[in-house]
This record gives C-alpha cells, structure tokens and sequence, in this order.
C-alpha cells in the first residue's frame, strides 16, 4: 500500500475529511490531497503528528509496515524513519534535477552553493561524514 493510499484510509477510518485532517495538521486541503494521490509525501514533523492523530506508528502511515499497533516513541526508530525520510527525498530530487535543462540545472546548484555557503558562515552545517549514501540512476529501457 501507499503512503496515500494509506493516508486516505486512516483519515476516513477517522471518520475525518481532508479539511479536517489539514486544520489538524495545520495546513491546507489541497496539500493533504497531493498526499493522497501520491503526488507529494509529507514531511518527517507531519508524519509525527498524524501518528498521534491517528495513535499508528510512522512506518505504518508511510506504508512500510503492516504494524498498525500504536507508536512507540523510540528515539532510534525515530532517527531510523527520519533517514529514511530524506533518503526518500533525495532520490525524488535527484530523479527530478535529472530530467532538468541545463539552465535548470545550473539554477539548482546556484540555490545549493548559496545554502551551504549560507549554513557555512552561521556554523550550522552538519558534520562531514555524518550522513553517506549512494544515489544510482538509470535510464529506462525502452522496449
């Protein structure tokens, strides 16, 4: 199942509308309808606060368990999810600044040599070799 798919069905099981699940979370209906139809996935702070709304752990909302007992807050599983998180958004990024013009991409590294620049001069990098990982893409055969 999907983080929307399963999104959607907590919510109703909730008996609850998108209106009333975005006034929840504090944002809009059309945000938690992106969700839902798998367009965007929420951030690790949201999927915190559904997990209470709803009393189900975070791997279960996001759809990589069939765990639907209540969270356990469990400061490990918690660093655990939020990797996953990011790792999960870096590949979306990295699959879409693949598909970008070189214009495109040029404005993508700008924004990100100036952020780092940014973080650098205010000591708020992370530390070097904190995080690693790979990001592998591929283009599809076509047949």
């Amino acid at each position: 199942m999907t983080m929307g798919e399963r999104i959607k069905e907590l919510r109703k099981e909730n008996g609850m509308t998108q209106t009333a699940l975005a006034e929840a979370l504090g944002i809009t209906k059309g945000t938690v309808s992106t969700w839902e139809t798998d367009t965007r996935t929420p951030g690790f702070e949201t999927l915190s606060k559904m997990s209470d709304i709803f009393q189900k752990r975070i791997e279960y909302i996001m759809g990589k368990s069939d765990d639907s007992s209540a969270p356990v807050i469990d400061e490990a599983a918690m660093e655990d999810l939020a990797l996953s998180q990011v790792e999960d958004d870096l590949t979306e990024y990295a699959l879409k600044y693949a598909r970008l013009d070189q214009f495109g991409r040029e404005a993508v590294e700008a924004v990100i040599r100036a952020e780092y620049n940014r973080c650098r001069s205010q000591n708020e990098l992370a530390e070097a070799g904190v995080y690693f990982g790979k990001i592998s893409t591929r283009r599809k055969n076509e047949e």
